[in-house]
């Protein structure tokens, strides 16, 4: 008993230790994150205050480019835009100016005592817990619409988690995790756990893999979100080309799958498969890229299931299975490569992985062009912050030029080359104008926007970014940069970039698939905490709390992960269907087996279904019967899913009016034959055959 009372005296001493350079390097940590949070919050209310708000005309102007019965998903958002771009551009320079000002020699002659030093960390920790309280208060202003309704909301999910009975497993496990954060695996077990967390990870790997597998019929989520992803793929590979032909929401990824598709049969099912498969690569990837500048395997693992728990398993957990290959893989893919080579190079600098990781930057701009530029641009960045240890200017300004000329170039010529090769391919240059089609849609239009709650957990991600660029610049402008402090920049810069997504849609579900940078940071503080060199420094109180917290979260998101009866049931209980390809949907097998019977492949169609709310506009699966029946669209306009513009619907209209030799297959469900766009089809074709409620109508012209 004496022993034991000795040990919890000594804890306690150490646990109150504290050291001058400690108290000196948190007040200038306070004084920095403070002032930078402070400016931010009075030039985003000057914005508010001075900016015009244009979202009227801007409304307006939508309504007469978009068309109507989509009007109600107009919301644009010119004043947050310009605070969210402001605020990105903003706070690495203020960071930067900050620990500048912070590190002059007025604030270094402040003597700190141990009073306020203990007073500074118990603010910062209550802050922490306030702003996660104001987080989880306030019902989402976004959850009553209904479009949000259809997604999840995180403050649904956070109250189950501590209202679970797992939610008491963890607070009994999470003292024994911890001790062996702090003290490592007993040698002698090393063995068996790396065997153990290896087997977990590759079994939600292949759960992945299996869950985001489906045929024509048991897609998880909604179908316009695979209808979109597939038509581009449904199009190329019956030799009609993105940006020349038609457009594409999510970028040119379907001219990087054709040579592929071209092997293989390509369905429903081998396009799940091959999307299911990029997806496992992607995270594979990540977690690649964290055993590369994380030894301790125990962060590593909790750090990567939090990652898949919110990108992909949370849906699952939480009875509202979903998945969307236009975020997994399409636009994951090359973000998890180039945090991976982009860590790399941080461990071993080379003029070749340079070169490779902007080229592949690039390319990853034509893939999918809402993630390429943020590959590109974190890494172009991260390269300017490591010219900071430059310390002459006008070495910096040669430096700088240097390496925004490389980049610019290789940017440029990889463009070039696409364009070539799609000169060679089809006789035609792409027309860039259309590239930034979707993009131009969904952001300056505020198409599918909903306006950015001032209290949610998204505060928390930002003030873990934050954190990120602080010790990253505060560590190269104080010569003494260190691996994690650099991939710590790199990884908070990369996490600014993927947020744009959520914070233009800001519904939760959107804020799920762009988490996964904060779970690398905080893997990497933990990594930083846990490589102090002195035990006794681990053991102080801030250094101890923080350990306490990061460790805390990343228990309770694994707790979360171990239902493994779920995830198999739903595997077991569809894969018989997939692997069959069983088909019960009597709608698709007719539409499809009409086309069959009256087309070759390689034919020209045109394929119309109605919608129940928006005719032929959202929701068809116009991507299935073209790629099952392998013929393509004669029209130059995108497919239903994306077909928003009055202007494509025109070129529908034109095209369907002065079409003379394409076939014309239309849904007659329900009352949709009296749907404006059959006056078309009265005037200039003729019924020739049908099947259950499809009709094929054969231009009058021909």
């Amino acid at each position: 008993m004496p022993n034991f009372s000795t040990t919890i005296k000594l804890f306690l001493l150490r646990l109150f230790e504290t050291d001058k350079q400690e108290k000196v390097d948190f007040f200038k940590i306070s004084l920095s994150i403070l002032s930078t949070i402070i400016i931010l919050v009075l030039i985003n209310f000057f914005i508010i205050l001075v900016y015009p708000d244009n979202s009227e005309a801007l409304k307006l102007l939508s309504k007469e480019l978009i068309i109507k019965q989509v009007h109600i998903w107009i919301s644009p958002e010119p004043v947050e835009q310009i605070q969210i771009l402001t605020t990105i551009i903003l706070v690495p320079l203020l960071i930067f100016c900050n620990i500048k000002l912070f590190s002059l020699k007025f604030f270094s002659q402040i003597k700190i005592s141990d009073s306020i030093y203990f007073l500074n960390v118990a603010l910062w920790f209550f802050s922490l817990a306030f702003v996660f309280y104001l987080a989880f208060k306030f019902d989402d202003p976004n959850s009553s619409h209904r479009l949000a309704a259809l997604h999840h909301e995180l403050r649904i999910f956070i109250k189950t988690m501590i209202s679970e009975l797992r939610f008491l497993i963890t607070i009994i496990i999470f003292p024994l995790i911890t001790y062996f954060i702090f003290n490592g695996i007993p040698k002698q077990y090393n063995k068996f756990l790396n065997w153990s967390l290896t087997s977990v990870i590759v079994f939600f790997l292949l759960g992945m893999f299996f869950l985001s597998i489906c045929n024509r019929e048991n897609y998880f989520g909604q179908f316009e979100n695979l209808n979109a992803a597939l038509y581009p793929v449904s199009q190329v590979q019956q030799g009609r080309a993105i940006l020349i032909d038609f457009s594409s929401q999510y970028g040119l990824y379907a001219h990087f799958l054709y040579p592929f598709f071209k092997l293989i049969n390509v369905n429903v099912v081998s396009f799940s498969v091959t999307m299911a498969g990029l997806t496992v690569i992607s995270y594979s990837l990540i977690l690649f890229g964290l055993r590369k500048i994380i030894s301790n395997s125990l962060v590593v693992f909790l750090s990567f299931i939090a990652i898949l728990y919110f990108s992909f398993y949370s849906s699952f957990i939480n009875e509202y299975p979903l998945v969307r290959y236009s975020y997994s893989p399409i636009r994951m893919i090359f973000p998890a490569l180039i945090l991976f080579l982009g860590f790399s190079y941080i461990l071993n600098p080379r003029k070749l992985l340079y070169a490779l990781i902007i080229f592949l930057s690039s390319l990853s701009m034509l893939w999918n062009f809402d993630s390429g530029i943020v590959c590109f641009f974190s890494f172009y960045i991260y390269i300017l912050y490591e010219k900071l240890a430059v310390k002459n200017l006008r070495s910096y300004a040669a430096e700088f030029m240097k390496h925004t000329f490389i980049s610019a170039s290789i940017l440029s010529l990889t463009f070039l080359l696409f364009s070539f090769i799609m000169f060679l391919q089809y006789d035609s240059f792409p027309n860039w104008n259309l590239f930034l089609k979707s993009t131009k849609l969904f952001g300056l239009l505020g198409f599918l926007s909903f306006p950015m709650a001032v209290f949610h957990s998204w505060n928390l991600v930002f003030l873990v970014y934050l954190y990120g660029i602080y010790i990253g610049l505060n560590s190269v402008l104080l010569n003494n940069k260190k691996t994690l402090d650099s991939a710590a920049f790199f990884v908070a810069i990369f996490g600014f970039g993927t947020a744009i997504y959520y914070l233009n849609k800001s519904v939760d579900s959107d804020f799920f698939v762009v988490m996964y940078p904060c779970f690398i940071l905080l893997a990497i503080f933990l990594s930083k905490l846990l490589n102090i060199r002195s035990r006794a420094n681990l053991l102080k109180i801030k250094n101890f709390l923080s350990v306490l917290i990061i460790t805390f979260v990343l228990v309770t998101i694994f707790i979360q992960m171990l239902k493994p009866e779920k995830l198999i049931n739903k595997i077991v209980d569809r894969t018989p269907d997939i692997i069959s390809n069983t088909l019960n949907n009597q709608f698709l097998s007719d539409g499809v087996e009409l086309i069959k019977l009256n087309t070759n492949p390689n034919d020209q169609v045109v394929i119309l279904l109605a919608d129940e709310n928006h005719g032929w506009i959202n929701g068809a699966p116009d991507s299935v019967l073209y790629l099952e029946t392998r013929t393509s669209s004669p029209f130059p306009v995108p497919g239903s899913q994306t077909l928003l513009l009055k202007t494509d619907l025109d070129i529908l209209n034109q095209s369907l009016a002065n079409n003379i030799s394409s076939k014309v297959f239309i849904d007659f469900t329900g009352q949709k034959k009296y749907h404006p766009l059959m006056k078309i089809i009265d005037d200039n074709y003729y019924l020739d055959s049908w099947l259950g409620n499809w009709r094929m109508y054969v231009p009058k012209k021909d």
